[in-house]
């Protein structure tokens, strides 16, 4: 997606620290841009930043697990602005707790909103983002938890669980949304805060926050990274540099599972 000028953008938890910091960056760059969240401050609060940068907004109450809201936001999306250039599905929540104290209503929580809520953001979009001949794209917001490792998340399950479907769901659907014009991104940040100066130092509770200490950033650096990984339309969006040694590093376990394997099994080597 070359040009976001006069493009309108879509942005669920767009009442958030990053979904305002992707308004902000999306309007900066021409686009008019529809607010989706439960929260009525934060809405307000990226609606006047748009409009303060000169183009229109709009303010959505949506829950993303819920089909029919989900429907109704692509409806006013589309009655407003007449189209949807850039659909950011970025809501997210998490529920940290011990593995065996987790609930099946923890983990519907989580995956209502982190899962089926981009799956319900694909069903109420794509269609008629499909109809659309201009620039389209869709950014999935993902994690680093989403290809990193995992173990280092032990209190964090639900979410990482639907991190990686994400992650999955962005890779299978890219080669065939690219054929209709639609371009695919996922996007993976590691820890962002609003204000990363203020925590250096700080102990984190999880093995995964710590590991990203010295690599904090806030939404602003995160939007323009956006930005530019939907303009060179790359399909894993990596904001935090830091990453790459994780990914390295849950790669090098999963080699050594192989590594085991042929190991212990050598009569499954091909002949």
């Amino acid at each position: 997606m070359q040009d976001f000028a006069n493009g309108c953008a879509v942005i669920t938890g767009g009442g958030g620290l990053l979904g305002r910091g992707m308004a902000r960056a999306f309007a900066r760059e021409g686009m008019d841009v529809v607010i989706a969240g439960l929260s009525p401050d934060g809405m307000a609060a990226a609606v006047a930043e748009v409009e303060g940068l000169g183009r229109s907004a709009i303010a959505v109450c949506t829950d993303v697990a819920d089909a029919e809201q989900m429907d109704a936001l692509a409806d006013a999306a589309y009655a407003r602005f007449g189209k949807v250039n850039l659909l950011c599905l970025n809501a997210g929540r998490s529920i940290l707790k011990p593995v065996l104290e987790l609930t099946r209503e923890d983990w519907d929580a989580v995956l209502g909103v982190q899962l089926h809520g981009v799956l319900n953001g694909i069903h109420s979009f794509l269609g008629r983002m499909a109809r659309q001949d201009d620039e389209r794209h869709i950014v999935i917001n993902s994690s680093m938890s989403g290809v990193g490792r995992a173990d280092m998340r032990s209190l964090n399950a639900p979410y990482v669980t639907a991190k990686f479907a994400t992650v999955g769901l962005a890779e299978v659907m890219g080669p065939p949304l690219a054929e209709q014009g639609i371009g695919m991104s996922v996007l993976c940040p590691g820890m962002s805060v609003a204000d990363p100066s203020a925590l250096r130092g700080r102990e984190w509770p999880m093995e995964s926050a710590a590991f990203y200490a010295d690599n904090l950033l806030d939404a602003d650096q995160v939007a323009a990274e956006v930005v530019h990984g939907v303009r060179e339309r790359r399909l894993h969006i990596f904001t935090h540099r830091k990453g790459r040694e994780e990914v390295l590093a849950r790669h090098a376990l999963l080699m050594r599972g192989f590594d085991q394997a042929e190991r212990t099994s050598p009569e499954l080597d091909p002949a």
